[in-house]
């Protein structure tokens, strides 16, 4: 059942101004207990408990856990409610406790023979509220414990010295284990010594790009546009630490430092040797996209496996949440007895829990490259001397290269920003693998170029070229010249796309170029792709991202198509290589 925050100095200050966030919502005052009644729609077992008197009395044969605090965190621990973890979640207004009232309700409501544990995170209101409740609760002669989970590194032991640490993501991991205890009839003193003995070996750590925005309010601190902060709290509390924004290995590596450094008696509460056995939980503070937070867990893993520990499970996901932060936070469990590992792959239905949560941990993530034999490129004709090919093949790529600034800066006005990257991508990777190519034979060094392409990049435009490269090597085996070839393999390109000239897309460029080279020279032929390009300045999108924009969006930008422009640089860097040979 659900029921409805010491910092150091900063590089420099916050900038404050009024801004007027969007929220989905009818109003602030309502947001949670609405939310609250989405949630159980969407989890049956769960019960909504809109007033204390009207929950339903929970029967149960072991010890019951309650949690809760401030909302704004979801899935938090209103997640962790159902078979294998909370009975109950006491759900305040937003970043702020619920009442003694409310908890009183919830002890009362679940309360069992064998005794009820109450686990909070380690924040003043929550405590000092939670704990009201919990006397009151002994004194009508309620068998209920209470323990305050504390995790946060950034909180030195100079600062939190009668606070404690702030409670962040590794609570989850301490319901988790409770809860799969309690489901094993253990009994309350039991749970609460292994929930202080997971507390005492846990240590997290938090990064954000920018502060989250409380409904309602009309202001909000932000961070500079180059800036993190280390040590932020789940509820706006500054960091302890600003710096410059950084690779995601560097930031990552800053990070695991923090948690593992032992040297630093502030807050060294991990005591790690090599060997040691760890658990890994990366929790997404709310508004950080998943490509990303992927890219954090390979990068932790990658540390961990780095100092030689025995590295047991890896949690992904949003544990704890702050609104729509822009961050993530880490988690290291030490695990010092096999138990835990039992405890965590203990079989739950919980929403805020993965449902595919790691019961093992392997390094192994890549496929067996089991590769059916490839057939010889099939023989042809020198058509170009193999200096001159390659030759040609550098001058496009590095052209390529040179224009990806002007690349991106058009496909982030009326796209998606990624053509520039995307062309860059494959250009460098085919000069990687130029040396390998098979430049005796044009057809199969335009085969091996379609390949590089497609395994490197991804795309709408990387399989125009791959279709494109591999229908020119197929027309070079057929045709009687490359102009004849180059046509063999425009028509070919056309089966697959509806794409044509006037449409704002590559083939402005494409098309002028290769009915350029029937009739005209090379150079005159480039120019015709180039001016094919410039003319989509003025065009309607008719195909592309840019074709679910408005006709006076794009006209506005008075941009060239990215994917033209790129290719007519292609073709530029192509001829003037020519030229030089």
């Amino acid at each position: 059942m659900s029921l409805g925050k010491k910092n150091k100095k900063a590089l420099k200050p916050s900038i404050h101004f009024e801004v007027v966030a969007k929220h989905v919502m009818n109003t602030p005052e309502t947001l949670v207990a609405e939310s609250l009644q989405g949630l159980c729609y969407a989890h049956p077992h769960l019960r909504w408990m809109e007033k204390e008197k009207d929950i339903k009395t929970m029967a149960s044969e072991q010890v019951t856990l309650i949690s809760g605090g401030g909302s704004g965190h979801e899935p938090g621990y209103t997640g962790m409610v159902g078979k294998g973890g909370l009975a109950a979640n006491v759900c305040g207004p937003l970043f702020a406790s619920p009442s003694a009232s409310q908890v009183m309700a919830a002890i009362e409501q679940v309360q069992s023979p064998h005794g009820t544990l109450v686990i909070v995170m380690n924040y003043t209101g929550d405590c000092l509220h939670f704990g009201l409740a919990v006397e009151r609760a002994r004194a009508k002669g309620i068998k209920v414990d209470l323990v305050a989970v504390g995790d946060d590194v950034s909180v030195g032991r100079s600062k939190g010295d009668k606070v404690g640490r702030r409670g962040m993501a590794a609570t989850a991991c301490v319901i988790k284990l409770a809860g799969a205890l309690a489901a094993r009839g253990a009994s309350l003193e039991s749970i609460h010594q292994h929930v202080m003995s997971a507390i005492d070996h846990s240590a997290t750590l938090a990064v954000a790009f920018d502060h989250c925005h409380l409904p309602g309010s009309r202001s909000s601190a932000r961070l500079g546009s180059d800036e993190l902060e280390l040590g932020m709290g789940i509820h706006n509390e500054t960091g302890y630490l600003k710096t410059k924004m950084m690779p995601a290995k560097e930031m990552v590596g800053k990070m695991m430092r923090m948690l593992t450094d032992d040297q630093d008696l502030d807050r060294a509460y991990l005591q790690l040797e090599k060997g040691d056995s760890v658990v890994v939980l990366v929790n997404n503070l709310g508004g950080m996209p998943w490509v990303e937070l992927n890219l954090v867990v390979k990068e932790t893993v990658d540390w961990v496996l780095q100092q030689q520990l025995s590295l047991e499970r890896v949690y992904v996901g949003s544990f704890v949440t702050s609104l729509n932060m822009p961050g993530f936070s880490i988690s290291l469990l030490v695990v010092k007895d096999e138990e835990v590992l039992s405890l965590l792959d203990h079989k739950v239905a919980l929403s805020g829990w993965p449902a595919a949560a790691a019961r093992s941990f392997s390094v192994d993530i890549k496929e067996d490259q089991q590769t059916s034999p490839r057939l010889p490129p099939p023989v042809a004709l020198q058509v170009v001397e193999p200096n001159l090919l390659e030759a040609v093949i550098r001058g496009a790529a590095h052209a390529v290269i040179q224009a990806e600034p002007e690349i991106t800066y058009y496909d982030t006005v009326l796209g998606d920003g990624d053509c520039g990257q995307t062309l860059k991508t494959a250009a460098s990777t085919i000069l990687t693998r130029l040396p390998s190519y098979p430049l005796q034979s044009t057809p199969g060094t335009l085969l091996a170029m379609a390949e590089t392409i497609e395994s490197s990049v991804g795309g709408t435009s990387c399989a125009i070229y791959c279709i494109f490269l591999n229908a020119l090597a197929s027309g070079l085996l057929k045709k009687p010249s490359w102009v004849s070839a180059a046509q063999y393999a425009l028509q070919a390109l056309m089966t697959y796309t509806k794409a044509r000239v006037g449409d704002r897309t590559l083939m402005d460029t494409l098309c002028p170029f290769i009915d350029g080279l029937s009739h005209h020279s090379l150079e005159e032929a480039v120019r015709l792709a180039q001016a094919g390009a410039e003319r989509t300045r003025v065009m309607s999108a008719r195909l592309g991202r840019s074709s679910y924009l408005s006709d006076e969006q794009v006209l506005a930008a008075h941009v060239p198509d990215a994917g033209a422009y790129g290719l007519a640089e292609l073709l530029k860097g192509m001829a003037e290589a020519i030229k030089m040979f």
